[in-house]
């Protein structure tokens, strides 16, 4: 065990601790604010706050752990041979920078609760981020911290046992429309044969006449070679199909059409199912809970892991929703238009609620790409550097690596062999 000695224990203090001390080094860690306490404990201790006590592990505190609310903190980013940094400390302190201070201030999203710009769409785009600003998007900073914490931790203390971070990897699935043609009914049916008419798509109309015939198979229909793929895969598949009302945004196939409802059974029994949140449900708390049953009546168990559709994210409403429904896993948390690490990090972390000033159940997992991000159709280009780079980071910090899919990826070869690449561990 860690003691860890500070002059004020606070929300923050403690969140952040734990996650860098017990969920990420496996390092169980308690708190003191009494001298004689931490004196008298034999065995490892820290001591986070402004001078140090005696020869024990001194990092050096600001203000920022012990504050509450949110406001415009001034960031004054540094070179830490090699790694972005800020929050300095002083010479007395074995680390230069306050990692602590500098990951809650990542982890928790702190800036998304600044006044910022917005996308078309609404959401806090990368580039209002200081990971853009300052070029470290694509670095998941956090864990880079830790690493060297742990370093200066096993100096002071060799004997302190610290679990070895194991690199994972998983493969996100979206489902909007789990068909382009079949199962939609009569209506949508002959709609989409006149809207692509009337718009010269007559390849889109013939392909349409061919499947409903059963004479093709349905282009966005790629389950059947999910499945075989999982079943040759140790890598876990996480599926998040949309059951929102029929509307401009939400476009997939109803509900309660037994078709549907046997596809999702089906792919359960090899994958993990979640529900992908549609734009009404990620705004109405109500419509998130009429979803969730939705998913949870076809599948025959409690729904715990969700993905906002469209990536619209809304800090902190979205995520306040989740946990008024039981839900204990999302995500969202990424961005839509470029690939990186929302939060600096590639682990798995607690959402902390800004506002309230409390740590949550709900378990936010980070992705750091879209297969569309690195992939130009158009051109038939892969953007393989970034792919490998993202990818070898999280090997060296032993993180989750989670890239994103769609069921309707795999029409484009790129993306089917991207897919397979990850699948039968043949990145290079």
């Amino acid at each position: 065990m860690l003691l860890v000695f500070t002059h004020k224990i606070t929300p923050r203090l403690s969140y952040v601790f734990k996650h860098i001390c017990t969920r990420m080094l496996g390092i169980p860690v308690s708190f003191t604010t009494k001298v004689e306490e931490m004196v008298a404990h034999v065995g490892p201790k820290l001591s986070y706050t402004y001078k140090q006590l005696g020869n024990e592990l001194h990092i050096k505190s600001g203000a920022f752990l012990f504050e509450q609310g949110v406001y415009d903190a001034e960031i004054k980013m540094a070179n830490w041979d090699g790694l972005p940094a800020f929050f300095a400390t002083s010479e007395s302190s074995a680390l230069p920078y306050d990692i602590f201070a500098a990951s809650f201030y990542l982890l928790s999203r702190y800036e998304e609760y600044l006044p910022h710009v917005k996308d078309a769409l609404g959401r806090y785009p990368a580039t209002e981020s200081l990971a853009y600003e300052h070029d470290f998007l694509q670095t998941p900073l956090v864990d880079y911290w830790v690493q060297r914490f742990k370093t200066t931790l096993q100096e002071y203390y060799p004997d302190l046992k610290i679990a070895p971070q194991i690199t994972q990897t998983q493969l996100k699935i979206t489902v909007a429309q789990a068909y382009a043609f079949r199962k939609l009914g009569f209506l949508r049916t002959l709609a989409g044969f006149w809207s692509d008419f009337f718009k010269f798509r007559l390849k889109r109309n013939f392909d349409r006449i061919q499947v409903l015939l059963g004479l093709r198979k349905d282009p966005y229909d790629t389950f059947n070679w999910l499945n075989n793929m999982q079943k040759q895969s140790a890598i876990p598949f996480q599926y998040f199909f949309e059951l929102g009302d029929f509307s401009q945004e939400s476009k997939n196939v109803k509900h309660s059409k037994a078709t549907f409802q046997s596809l999702v059974k089906m792919v359960g029994d090899y994958s993990k199912i979640g529900l992908s949140v549609s734009k009404v449900a990620a705004q109405q708390l109500s419509q998130l809970k009429i979803e969730k049953q939705r998913l949870e009546a076809i599948v025959n168990r409690h729904l715990d892991a969700v993905q906002v559709a469209d990536n619209l994210l809304q800090l902190p409403d979205t995520y306040r929703n989740s946990i008024d429904q039981e839900i204990t896993s999302d995500y969202t948390m990424y961005y839509a238009a470029h690939c990186g690490f929302r939060a600096s990090t590639a682990t798995p972390f607690l959402f902390y609620d800004l506002d309230y000033e409390i740590q949550t159940p709900l378990l936010l997992y980070p992705s750091c790409i879209q297969d569309y991000q690195i992939i130009d159709t158009n051109r038939g280009v892969v953007d393989n550097i970034t792919f490998r780079s993202l990818y070898r980071q999280v090997q060296e910090v032993g993180g989750v690596f989670i890239i994103g899919f769609s069921n309707t990826s795999f029409n484009n070869i790129h993306s089917k062999q991207l897919f397979k690449k990850i699948v039968f561990d043949e990145i290079n």
